[in-house]
């Protein structure tokens, strides 16, 4: 039991702390960043009771393109986003930490691994450590990009005036996860031939918008001219 529990939770705090080390020029209180953790946690609650409504006796049925799409998009992706992006918006946006624009991917992320510890560890527990390992290289990692792109529109949208920021902070991850789930609800093969290279797609974007965040960082030292 021990070992799955570490297989379950280990993945998410590994990526929390990568990116929270990431963020070079001013870190964020770590107090602050674990309440937004377990409210990401506390997340999964209120998206499974939202699912529950919006999936209400519905199935993947093979072929049923619609509703495979309904349920990717609109069933899980939106409930879990929306979640998510509440978590931040209402613990950490506001907050005097927030004063840079690399923050909002450290929250945003924060809370997409709180979310998807908890998610895991339903996985592994039922599961076992196959399903953990396979969901340590996939799900888990999916999460954090998704938390990252949301991070990224609100850095952009909290400090850098970016108007369309706040809606495109949450539309876009409910894209992201969506398609995930709709390749693997389609065929496990399009998620390997379509899904993966989308997702190093996304990552190269985040990366290089995650770049740009920290250049524009208010305390970055400027680079002395010759």
């Amino acid at each position: 039991m021990l070992h799955l529990l570490v297989l379950a939770v280990a993945p998410g705090l590994f990526l929390l702390m990568i990116f929270y080390l990431k963020d070079r020029y001013e870190r964020e209180s770590l107090s602050l960043v674990e309440k937004v953790f377990l409210a990401g946690v506390m997340a999964v609650f209120p998206a499974a009771l939202f699912e529950g409504v919006l999936l209400s006796n519905l199935s993947p049925r093979s072929g049923d393109i619609s509703l495979l799409i309904y349920m990717s998009y609109l069933g899980i992706g939106f409930p879990e986003e929306l979640m998510k992006f509440l978590a931040v918006l209402l613990l950490a946006y506001n907050s005097k930490e927030f004063n840079e624009p690399f923050d909002g991917v450290v929250y945003s992320v924060a809370s997409s691994l709180g979310f998807a510890t908890l998610e895991n560890l339903f996985y592994v527990l039922e599961g076992g450590v196959l399903v953990g390992l396979v969901r340590a290289v996939l799900a888990v990692p999916s999460h954090a990009l998704d938390g990252a792109v949301m991070g990224v529109y609100l850095g952009r949208a909290k400090m850098m005036g970016y108007k369309e920021g706040l809606a495109r902070a949450l539309v876009f991850p409910i894209l992201l996860h969506g398609t995930y789930d709709f390749l693997l609800f389609l065929d496990p093969s399009a998620f390997l031939l379509l899904g993966i290279p989308l997702t190093l797609l996304v990552l190269r974007f985040a990366l290089k918008s995650m770049r740009r965040l920290e250049d524009s960082s208010p305390f970055k030292t400027p680079t002395p001219q010759p």
